[in-house]
């Protein structure tokens, strides 16, 4: 068994080496690749605001988009939430 595995080795080894060697010389230096875009770069938030839009008419018919953006919660929304958390934890004096 012994035997066996060494010359399993030394058969791996031989396989590696060789395909370094090959590897090697294949890799020679590639000249690097230019792009030049005949079109200037699409703007991705342009598309999503027009599909947006579309989406807007083909629902309501012809409006006017005024604002596309993530919406803001107004401070009357979190002053309402946090008065709740916070008188949610006082205790409540029960009347006789």
């Amino acid at each position: 068994m012994a035997v066996i595995a060494v010359l399993s080795a030394l058969m791996i080894r031989a396989i590696v080496v060789i395909l370094a060697r090959t590897q090697a010389k294949k890799a020679a230096p590639l000249p690097t690749p230019v792009m030049v875009s005949v079109t200037p770069a699409r703007d991705e938030n342009a598309a999503i605001a027009a599909a947006i839009g579309a989406a807007v008419y083909a629902m309501l018919g012809a409006h006017r988009l005024v604002y596309i953006g993530e919406a803001k919660p107004g401070f009357g929304w979190t002053t309402e939430i946090r008065t709740r958390q916070h008188t949610s934890h006082t205790p409540r004096m029960e009347r006789r």
